[in-house]
């Protein structure tokens, strides 16, 4: 007598993380560190491959910032340096902190798209693309900030110990253009409008933080608005450790604060959709 084999019954495996954050995740990038380096020294050798002028342009933009907003703002519109020095060096100083956020920021945006064909094939922590993407920006800032130290004599400025301060600025920089670079990153795979909406934003932006004028010029009934702007203490914070004037701790440590809060939150909200980054993008 034949027993009836019963039909095999299909199921759909899952494999999820206990939690969406957890201290996991940091041992996740420690462990694909040689991912990270690989990935960003790709995107600084692709970056400037096929540019006639190189490496070069990590310097002409800040360099040009610096004469279109003396000319424009300085030569014309009469706006002064709060700093003991030239409002050329006075600029200079904050285009290049400012160009380290901006830049770091655009390519954390794009970069999960850009690296769709990896993403789609291989596994490994996906927070690592915008991560790479923000240190190729820090690169770039090394060369300006290069660049700024040989001039800074040139203004007749002498250096000042402060500058040993400055990488510190930098990382929280770097900080402000990850914490948001990895919600737009997120937010891109779903919505292609990120990529049309960011430039926009981070020319408004620019206009909201003392990169080209001092905070003091800002009414006292608005200075408020200067704390909702995380990026405004480090410009402000990076000019005061370069020229030897006092630091604003107190708006540094809210900056810190609250870019540290938009990090974790944006980090959480990573997590949740990139089970579906493979699907969309």
């Amino acid at each position: 007598m034949s027993v009836p084999r019963s039909e095999p019954q299909s199921y759909e495996l899952v494999i999820r993380p206990y939690s969406l954050v957890s201290l996991a995740d940091l041992g996740d990038i420690w462990r694909y560190r040689e991912l990270l380096w690989t990935l960003t020294a790709r995107d600084i050798r692709v970056r400037y491959k096929q540019a006639a002028f190189g490496i070069l342009w990590a310097l002409i933009q800040p360099l040009a910032q610096m004469l279109v907003f003396t000319v424009l703002f300085n030569r014309l519109a009469g706006i002064r340096a709060d700093a003991p020095v030239p409002y050329a060096l006075f600029c200079f100083s904050g285009a290049a902190i400012w160009t380290l956020f901006s830049t770091g920021l655009g390519q954390a945006s794009n970069s999960l798209v850009e690296n769709a064909k990896v993403i789609t094939k291989v596994y490994f922590p996906r927070i690592i693309v915008p991560l790479s993407s923000v240190l190729v920006a820090g690169m770039d800032f090394a060369i300006g900030f290069a660049l700024l130290l040989i001039v800074i004599p040139f203004f007749g400025v002498s250096l000042h110990v402060g500058i040993l301060l400055t990488p510190m600025f930098a990382l929280l920089a770097a900080l402000c253009a990850f914490a948001v670079g990895i919600w737009t990153s997120a937010i891109n795979i779903q919505f292609r409008d990120v990529r049309y909406a960011l430039p926009f934003f981070l020319q408004l932006l620019i206009y909201v933080t003392p990169v080209f004028y001092p905070s003091s010029l800002v009414p006292e009934g608005y200075r408020f608005l200067l704390l909702l702007n995380p990026m405004s203490a480090v410009v402000d914070g990076f000019r005061a450790a370069l020229f030897g004037m006092p630091l604003p701790w107190a708006r540094l440590g809210l900056a810190f604060a609250t870019a540290l809060a938009v990090a974790l939150a944006g980090f959480w909200y990573f997590r949740r959709m990139e089970q579906s980054f493979a699907d969309r993008v």
